[in-house]
């Protein structure tokens, strides 16, 4: 009998459950939210799947209230279920909510240890609500959805690889400005549209965001490339309008940083071998023809990387991380004075050097 005894305590230790266990059936599982207003006058919106069948239809919960903590407690109370964020991918925040302490907003999820970090930060032209009532039915959970719209960006190098820990570390960085993907709707349908990279200056959306060329190259040398560069130009010649396309395989770049006196100068050397994957001319194997294309690229690239640095320097937004290397190799004109101020003024220039490695005909 003692032995019985012993066994069945033994037993219980073994088998017992979490003491902190969350039934999924008893979960509303928020994939996306979205978040309007501003501390004091806050909404969000919060979607969940409303079949167990069919992960596509979703329901979207609206809170109210002053803080982010109420909104959410405020939204709860309209479900019949617990509301949870464990899988939550990606979370709207419209520009006008952005523009004030966009840290402030997302403290609730910092102090929470549901909240995955992984999740994407987004900013959204106009009312977040648009974004989660698509007329469109999505191929698959707008979670899901959402999380694999913006991988795919970031994939092609025009978006860099952000989350909610990513932008906490950007956002008290005082050599790097925080770069997050923007949104805007497009067409009957309502569907998302990726419009660029949104420009901050420390904590706070500067209301400006660079187009989807701007981005790329602010990616690209900021960040890294990723898996694709993809560009494409129209080149006027003798009258007509030609298709200009190719892949970059690389992207080198070199920074130096040079002073006389006040004034700062920053120049970036470029490498970029690239492969063409549309000119309807063709004939580059022929030298001439190839050198030409080669300098009409580099010309236009330079371009845009001047326009995507003056646009950053004119909302003060060091999207490129420029401070970062300042600080850690030129620790004396770090230490001139705020580095906002500074970045504000400098000389920014590129020097891009094009080589077609791979003409991509087949004829």
């Amino acid at each position: 009998m003692r032995k019985i005894i012993v066994f069945l305590l033994l037993s219980s230790v073994f088998l017992s459950g979490c003491w902190d266990q969350r039934l999924y059936k008893e979960l509303s599982v928020i994939s996306v939210v979205g978040v309007d207003g501003t501390i004091g006058d806050l909404k969000a919106f919060y979607a969940y799947p409303s079949s167990s069948d069919d992960p596509t239809k979703y329901i979207v919960l609206e809170g109210e209230g002053k803080t982010a903590r109420e909104v959410r407690m405020n939204a709860n109370k309209k479900t019949e279920q617990t509301m949870d964020i464990a899988e939550l991918t990606t979370i709207l925040v419209s520009e006008e909510t952005a523009k004030k302490d966009l840290y402030s907003l997302l403290d609730v999820y910092y102090r929470s240890a549901e909240s995955p970090m992984t999740a994407k930060v987004v900013i959204t032209d106009g009312s977040t609500k648009r974004f989660l009532e698509l007329k469109e039915n999505l191929p698959k959970e707008i979670g899901e959805y959402y999380l694999d719209f913006i991988q795919s960006f970031e994939k092609s190098s025009i978006y860099p690889v952000t989350n909610l820990e990513i932008s906490a570390n950007q956002m008290f960085s005082e050599g790097r400005d925080l770069a997050l993907p923007y949104l805007k709707t497009s067409g009957d349908k309502g569907l998302p549209e990726g419009e660029g990279i949104a420009l901050f200056n420390g904590k706070d959306y500067t209301g400006e965001h660079l187009t989807l060329r701007e981005s790329t190259f602010a990616t690209l040398l900021g960040y890294k490339k990723s898996d694709i560069v993809e560009l494409a130009y129209l080149m006027h010649k003798n009258g007509k309008d030609i298709s200009v396309g190719f892949n970059a395989i690389r992207f080198k770049k070199k920074m130096k940083v040079t002073q006389d006196g006040s004034n700062i100068k920053v120049k970036y050397n470029i490498y970029m071998p690239i492969v063409m994957t549309e000119y309807p001319p063709d004939h580059l194997d022929q030298k001439q023809k190839r050198e030409e294309l080669e300098t009409f690229i580099e010309g236009r690239v330079e371009k845009d990387v001047a326009r995507m640095f003056k646009r950053s320097q004119e909302a003060s937004s060091d999207v490129v991380g420029i401070g970062e290397d300042i600080r850690a190799y030129h620790p004396n004109l770090w230490r001139e004075g705020k580095w906002k101020e500074i970045y504000k003024d400098i000389k920014i220039e590129a020097k891009v050097k094009v080589k077609i490695v791979r003409s991509g005909s087949i004829r």
